[in-house]
């Protein structure tokens, strides 16, 4: 009789385990936070594999963080969409702008990672066909809606006001996800959304260009010599030691076809438009490091002691090699396909190159070309990043294809005919891509803030004392009319 009673308990012990860890599971897999809440908590929330399919669908498990710092009954819940770049919990523990409004509103804040970035890997690999079947930015605004809704019922949220926030990518994430869902979110706030998809961009050195021009023209000047120099030595394989030494380029380096050229002049002026882009900023988020300032760069490009602006702009690119701690700049466009081609789920991980070139070609196009009468640059033909999309995921990528995939985006999206309400559109003048987005007032409840001299998503970093007044002011207009959506 004792030993019955003995497994009758055993029995009874184990089935209360086997609720517990069920329970547990559940809550894990459904997005609720374990824990008493304080300070920034990692979860995992089960995701649609394809929410565009009636048949059943495969689960995967979305990453995503909650701060209830600054939480009070009844506040708002604050929802930071990240795009092409692995979430990072420091979103929530520094005192980055959406954190301090956090603060302020009495707010929950929430940090979502897309999906095929970082540890948001909803499928074994990154092969073309399930990129091409299931990394969208539909599938994306669609996987937002969907966390909105479940979180909000397992975590009791359903009668808080949503707020979606987002930069960049993730700013259009935002904008798109409040248009196609208004009954989810209460409102959007973005900073510097290109929320038009285009093939040839070229505005976006002709940005730089005014930019600098702007700036200090003899700077503007120099570089241009300085990239001149730099073509003729890559049409001169008995001057490519020197380029190679002078430039700190990896080897191997080979100039056999065009698209090498092109590859090399697309490294060399792209650092100078992320000095432009990224004026100023410092370790202050999330993937920057220090970076140079447009005064710095042109300090050095104006000092005619350091030799010809071919030399002054090789001591710049030295300099920044140095601050970012890398051996030498990739100058192998081979090399740059065979990574790029690769779709095992270890190598990109932690890497966006291959997933964001394939968003590129197939919804937004986005090319940095030089495709422009009177262009104050040239090297960057819009056939050059075409060929990318075709060397890497194969021939069906061309020329109709990207253009008809930009198309589809715009028509789904509106492009920059937005409709809606309740959204504000941060641009900064001195970021290209303010040019793919919102920069007048459409309404009272689709509201514009243009930073002058700002450059890109500066309003969303953390504030500082040395922030110009026009930046000051514009963090400061972007809460008051959240702040009184908020109370309607």
């Amino acid at each position: 009789m004792a030993r019955t009673l003995e497994w009758l308990l055993l029995l009874l012990l184990l089935l209360v385990f086997c609720c517990c860890a069920q329970s547990f599971l559940q809550r894990k897999t459904r997005g609720e936070v374990m824990g008493k809440p304080g300070g920034a908590s990692v979860s995992w929330f089960t995701q649609k594999l394809n929410h565009f399919s009636k048949r059943k669908q495969p689960i995967w498990l979305q990453k995503y963080y909650v701060n209830y710092d600054f939480y009070k009954p009844g506040g708002p819940v604050f929802l930071m969409i990240e795009g092409h770049e692995p979430a990072s919990i420091q979103w929530l523990k520094r005192s980055f702008t959406w954190i301090t409004y956090a603060q302020r509103l009495g707010a929950l804040c929430i940090l979502l990672e897309h999906r095929f970035y970082g540890d948001s890997q909803p499928i074994r690999n990154m092969s073309t066909e399930h990129l091409r079947r299931y990394l969208s930015s539909r599938q994306a605004v669609a996987d937002i809606a969907e966390f909105r809704t479940v979180i909000a019922r397992s975590m009791n949220f359903t009668e808080n006001k949503w707020v979606v926030f987002g930069g960049g990518y993730g700013g259009a994430l935002a904008v798109w996800s409040r248009i196609k869902h208004p009954n989810l979110f209460a409102a959007a706030v973005s900073s510097s959304a290109m929320i038009q998809a285009k093939v040839n961009f070229n505005e976006y050195f002709e940005v730089i260009y005014r930019t600098v021009d702007t700036h200090n023209s003899e700077c503007l000047e120099a570089v241009k010599q300085a990239y001149g120099f730099v073509m003729a030595m890559l049409l001169l394989p008995d001057y490519h030691s020197r380029l190679i030494f002078d430039y700190k380029l990896c080897e191997p380096f080979k100039i056999k076809s065009e698209m090498d050229q092109l590859f090399v002049i697309e490294k060399l002026m792209l650092i100078f438009a992320a000095v432009v882009q990224n004026n100023k900023k410092k370790n202050t988020t999330v993937g920057i490091m220090r970076k140079m300032s447009i005064d710095e760069f042109c300090e050095t490009m104006t000092n005619t002691s350091l030799g010809s602006p071919y030399h002054r702009y090789a001591r710049i690119m030295n300099t920044m090699l140095r601050n970012k701690g890398y051996p030498c700049y990739p100058a192998s466009y081979k090399q740059y396909v065979e990574e790029y081609s690769d779709f095992s789920f270890e190598t990109n991980k932690y890497r966006r190159g291959r997933q964001w070139l394939y968003q590129c070609c197939n919804e937004f196009g986005w090319f940095y070309t030089t495709d422009l009468k009177n262009s104050s640059f040239t090297g960057l033909p819009t056939r050059y990043f075409v060929k990318k999309c075709s060397d890497v995921f194969g021939p069906k990528f061309n020329n109709d294809s990207v253009f008809q995939g930009v198309m589809s985006t715009n028509m789904y999206y509106g492009g920059l005919n937005v409709t809606g309400s309740k959204i504000i559109f941060s641009n900064g003048s001195n970021d290209p891509w303010h040019r793919l987005g919102i920069t007048k007032d459409i309404s009272a409840n689709l509201r514009a803030v243009v930073i002058k001299d700002g450059a890109f998503c500066d309003d969303m970093l953390e504030p500082q004392d040395t922030d110009s007044a026009e930046l000051k002011q514009a963090r400061k207009k972007i809460f008051q009319i959240l702040k009184k959506w908020l109370r309607k």
